[in-house]
């Protein structure tokens, strides 16, 4: 026995130098010299599995590389069905061994073995059967036989999960969508159902059953109104998106669902959440049909997300828009007055401190005659300021290191003034009571500030915490001071100098900035409140109109929102999208070998309707014409349920056959997105009006990302 350990380890060691074909030879001499040594033919089946990897990546024309590849599999399925006789207790084997079926898409035999690896009651130490431990000074010696077994079960985990996410539920997919198309959409959405319940923990099978679900509404009659029909659908979407939180692909389907419902507040609040997602998860994993969603890269496929979730909060504006035109002159003056109590809620809604209160906005004003001031951004106190020349002198004597004194007598207090008259924007708010003596907030229609209340698509940026938009501003104070500063140091003393006169309008511009960039104007709080909650008022309107309530749902109105999916549904994709293709030949797959026979697993779930196959094989030895269908429960620990395939399309007798892609996804995917990040330079074709309300009023664009529909101004 140590004699063959040595030798399969020369082996291996000529094989990792380069001479791999003179490897593969000494490794069958040595398989034939001692067929009763597992180490041997382990030895014989990992270096055929190796060189199907290199023939399926190597020169040739697709179908000879697919047949040459075919080959080693056949032969590497052989070497580790004789390594598994000899050592059945070997977890490491079975690994192994299911690895080289799902190579070879047999999944029903990969499965099988990967879950017969978790089961082995008395497992021997993996090192025995397996001469690549140790090989390279690595942690045989440091580790356990124990901990030895344990990794090789956590590998077999990983890789039956890499196989259900990458192969089996594309698969299922595809035979629910042919199922739907040759026998109908009823039919689709039972079986759809069937593959949500056997793959709990997966999203794109939980998205499968909203999907088919969709498409059986729209297939019903012409007369028959749809809404609550889409309510039982939207509950599908609903449980899927709470799921998986981190699904861009089940989040649109969602938010476009609840706009064809006419939840427009929901449809939008499930739109920032998509749009604002930490890490989603890529979309090629989710969609369907599988490969539905372009892109080279997980970046570029979730950009093409973010544009349907911006292209959705468009429709949701322009749909604002015209309900607003169309209401009366009565109905639009109720949005013009807003109860301080309803802008404290608002407010208490983000901070829970409470350290803003709408009623200190309100005596101040009264109090100041002002809704703005400045503080210090140096100072730890909140000292309030009214004039910037108190503001200045304060600085200059109280921080002479960071404001140099000189400053002051470099501007001109007329210039500082004149700059800030033109701040007009925040005009045409102020303080009421209404009939019950309640102090409101109330807007003037003609300003400018009510149109960017009512006419402007809404950011999406809502109401923060009174502490945070403070620091935020002596945070920007700070760094424009330093600015002024470092200017300062190098302006010549002498007046009449040329450099004197070409620094001044650059100081004069930096001190106009920090006034506009530090100031903390009421206004812009409570019109953030304000247009949070008036918005939200709009579009509940829109929903409880009594005309919407009413609305006949239609095939065309469901049509008019996933029209993408009407494009793609039912059209075949490629399942592997990048991944390394190793097939076999019809002819090469008709093998008759006894010793590949998989557990058989009790507990089937049987499918009425046409078989959904799954599989590519399937050993119809174990498996029998009745009891052949798409799922059969496993008795494991995770739940799952085997997929195995009818055994009119088995061309597998047995034995030797089996499939999957050789496991190296070469799709290029870069660092951590976040879907907003991912928009940035789409964001300029939308001209919409915007005012910051944070900053100094500033008009901005709004995002959109839209080629075929910009967002529309009122």
């Amino acid at each position: 026995m140590d004699d063959v350990r040595a030798a399969a380890r020369a082996v291996l060691l000529l094989d990792h130098e380069g001479d791999t074909d003179e490897a593969l030879k000494q490794a069958h001499v040595l398989a034939a010299e001692h067929p009763k040594s597992a180490i041997a033919q382990r030895l014989v089946g990992d270096l055929r599995y190796a060189a199907a990897i290199r023939a399926a990546a190597g020169d040739g024309s697709e179908k000879e590389r697919e047949a040459e590849a075919a080959v080693h599999l056949r032969a590497a399925r052989h070497a580790l069905l004789a390594t598994r006789r000899l050592a059945p207790d070997c977890v490491d084997v079975a690994v192994a061994l299911g690895d080289v079926f799902c190579a070879s898409k047999m999944y029903g035999l990969a499965e099988s073995e990967f879950r017969r690896a978790q089961r082995v009651p008395c497992p021997v130490d993996p090192a025995d059967n397996n001469v690549t431990y140790g090989l390279y000074g690595d942690d045989e010696d440091e580790s356990t036989a124990a901990e030895r077994v344990e990794e090789a079960r956590e590998r077999a985990r990983r890789l039956y999960a890499t196989m259900t996410v990458e192969k089996l539920v594309p698969i299922a997919v595809e035979r629910v969508l042919d199922v739907a198309k040759d026998h109908g959409a009823a039919e689709g959405r039972k079986q759809a159902k069937r593959v949500a319940e056997s793959f709990p923990n997966l999203a794109r099978a939980q998205y499968l059953n909203a999907y088919m679900d969709l498409e059986f509404v729209r297939g019903l009659d012409a007369t028959i109104d749809r809404t609550a029909f889409l309510r039982r659908t939207l509950t599908i979407a609903e449980r899927a998106a709470q799921a998986f939180p981190k699904s861009a692909v089940i989040a649109s389907f969602h938010a476009r669902l609840l706009f064809v419902l006419g939840e427009y507040d929901a449809a939008e609040r499930e739109c920032r959440r998509a749009l604002v997602m930490k890490e989603p998860d890529d979309p090629q994993h989710d969609c369907i049909p599988p490969g539905s969603i372009s892109g080279e890269n997980r970046g570029a496929r979730l950009v093409s997300l973010a544009c349907e979730f911006h292209e959705l909060l468009n429709r949701i504006l322009v749909l604002a828009s015209d309900y607003w035109n169309s209401m009366t002159s009565e109905r639009q003056q109720g949005f013009l007055f807003v109860r301080l109590d309803v802008l404290q809620g608002e407010y208490n809604k983000v901070d829970q401190l409470r350290a803003f209160t709408v009623s200190d906005v309100q005596s101040f004003v009264k109090e100041k005659g002002s809704w703005r001031y400045w503080v210090c951004p140096i100072c730890v106190g909140n000292k309030k300021f009214l004039d910037t020349g108190l503001l200045l002198s304060h600085m200059c004597s109280k921080h002479p290191r960071a404001v140099l004194p000189r400053l002051q007598s470099v501007l001109d207090p007329k210039l500082t003034e004149k700059a800030l008259e033109g701040d007009d924007s925040l005009d045409g708010l102020s303080f009421c009571q209404d009939s019950d003596q309640k102090d409101m907030i109330t807007f003037d229609k003609r300003s400018d500030l009510f149109k960017w209340l009512f006419y402007a698509p809404s950011s999406g940026v809502g109401p923060k915490p009174f502490a945070e938009i403070r620091e935020t501003k002596r945070h920007q104070g700070n760094m424009l001071l330093e600015s002024i500063k470092e200017r300062m140091k190098t302006l010549p003393a002498d007046k009449s100098a040329s450099e004197f006169a070409e620094a001044l309008p650059e100081i004069h511009n930096l001190w106009h900035n920090f006034l506009r960039a530090s100031v903390m104007d009421y206004r812009a709080i409570i019109l953030t409140l304000a247009r949070s909650f008036l918005w939200k008022e709009l579009k509940k309107c829109m929903t409880e109109d009594q005309k919407a309530t009413a609305k006949f749902i239609s095939a065309a109105d469901i049509d008019a929102v996933f029209t993408k999916e009407d494009a793609s549904i039912f059209t075949k994709e490629d399942d592997t999208d990048g991944a390394l293709k190793i097939t076999e030949s019809h002819e090469e797959s008709k093998v008759h070998a006894a010793d590949e026979s998989s557990e058989t697993t009790g507990n089937g779930t049987q499918l009425s309707g046409p078989p959904v196959n799954v599989t590519e094989s399937v050993d119809d030895a174990v498996f029998t014409k009745e009891e052949a269908s798409i799922f059969t429960k496993q008795d494991d620990t995770d739940g799952a349920l085997k997929i195995i395939e009818s055994h009119e399309e088995s061309e597998v007798h047995a034995a030797d056959e089996s499939s999957e892609t050789a496991g190296n996804d070469t799709e290029q995917s870069g660092p951590p997105v976040n879907i907003t990040e991912s928009v940035d330079n789409l964001e300029t074709k939308a001209k919409n009006l915007q005012i910051d309300p944070n900053s100094d009023g500033s008009i901005a664009t709004s995002e959109a990302c839209s080629s075929d529909q910009n967002g529309q101004q009122a």
